[in-house]
């Protein structure tokens, strides 16, 4: 069975806005869900076509990717399959495709998984990966990554000023750029 590889987008991938990612949520302290399940998407049409042509048209188009992130998704892409799985809304999956294309991202990644639910990111991510079985996740928020560890799924923190000095569960792994990434990923390829 190939190993999966998932790796969130905003502050692991693409750099945020001005160095600057002021989106982390910092509740360490979130406990599993007992029966996390993705609730079917809603989508307003209109809503939809209205902001992919206005906001998301130009919200992300600028990033540029952080440095080293291509090299981690190079790595886990020649050691099994590739996933990004990010918080952002799905009506801005052609620009993020669009954007994973740019920096030579989409040839990598066997899926791109966006949140079409009334989810919070974490606990989006906590249903979506709760029965697959995950070499390693890969995220900057801080949320995220507790509850995935507690769910016994390893996770990767890259660190920002905000997520820094928190207290994690077992299981997080704290890397202060995706250089260390790459290490991480290694490791794991390297002890199976």
């Amino acid at each position: 069975m190939s190993r999966l590889w998932s790796f969130d987008l905003d502050g692991v991938l693409a750099e945020p806005p001005f160095g600057w990612n002021p989106a982390i949520n910092r509740d360490v302290k979130l406990t599993p869900a007992l029966d996390p399940v993705l609730p079917e998407s809603r989508p307003n049409r209109a809503l939809n076509v209205f902001l992919s042509v206005t906001w998301y048209r130009f919200r992300y188009v600028l990033r540029p990717p952080r440095p080293d992130a291509l090299e981690a998704v190079q790595l886990a892409a020649g050691n099994g399959n590739v996933i990004v799985l990010t918080g952002r809304h799905e009506r801005g999956r052609r620009q993020t495709w669009a954007w994973l294309e740019a920096h030579g991202f989409s040839d990598l990644i066997d899926e791109l998984v966006m949140n079409s639910s009334n989810l919070k990111s974490a606990r989006y991510k906590e249903a979506f990966l709760r029965d697959r079985d995950v070499a390693l996740h890969v995220d900057d928020d801080a949320a995220t990554a507790a509850l995935l560890a507690r769910n016994e799924i390893r996770s990767a923190l890259v660190t920002w000023p905000r997520n820094r000095d928190l207290a994690y569960p077992p299981g997080v792994e704290r890397c202060a750029d995706m250089n260390e990434v790459c290490q991480l990923i290694e490791g794991l390829v390297s002890n199976d």
